[in-house]
C-alpha cells in the first residue's frame, strides 16, 4: 500500500499527467505512514528472524513520507545487514531499490552476485 503512494508512483503518476493529491484514498494512505511506521518499528530488532525481515521490508516504503526521511539513516544499516543479505529474493530486491533510491551504495550481495536482482531473470518466488 505505502509503495502505491510513494515517492516513485508520484513520479510516475507525474509522467503521465496525473497528480497523487488528486485521489482523496491515496491521501488519506500517505496520511497514515507515520502510524503504519510506529507500529512496525517495535518489530525491527525482533528475535525471530523472520519477523524482523517482514518489519523491516514492511518500514521501507513507509520512509517515502516527508516527516520519516529521516528515519532512513537509522534504517540503512538494518536494510543493508538484515534484508539485502536475506535468503528471500523480495526482501532482496527491496533492499536494492531502496539504497539504491535513498542514495546509498549496494555493492555486492553476500553471496556474490550483483546487485541486480533481475539478472537470472524470472522466478516463482516474488518478485517473479
Amino acid at each position: 500500500m505505502a509503495t502505491e503512494v510513494g515517492s516513485e508512483a508520484e513520479a510516475h503518476m507525474a509522467r503521465v499527467g496525473l497528480c497523487l493529491e488528486e485521489h482523496p484514498e491515496s491521501v488519506q494512505v500517505q496520511a497514515l505512514r507515520p502510524g503504519l511506521f510506529q507500529a512496525v518499528a517495535a518489530f525491527l530488532h525482533a528475535p525471530d528472524p523472520a519477523v524482523q525481515e517482514a518489519a523491516i521490508a514492511a518500514a521501507v516504503p513507509l520512509l517515502d513520507a516527508p516527516e520519516l526521511v529521516q528515519q532512513r539513516a537509522l534504517l540503512t544499516p538494518l536494510v543493508r545487514d538484515v534484508l539485502l543479505s536475506s535468503d528471500n529474493r523480495s526482501y532482496r530486491f527491496i533492499a536494492g531499490r531502496a539504497l539504491k533510491s535513498w542514495g546509498e551504495e549496494t555493492g555486492l550481495l553476500p553471496d556474490g552476485r550483483d546487485e541486480d536482482l533481475w539478472s537470472g531473470g524470472c522466478s516463482s518466488e516474488p518478485p517473479f
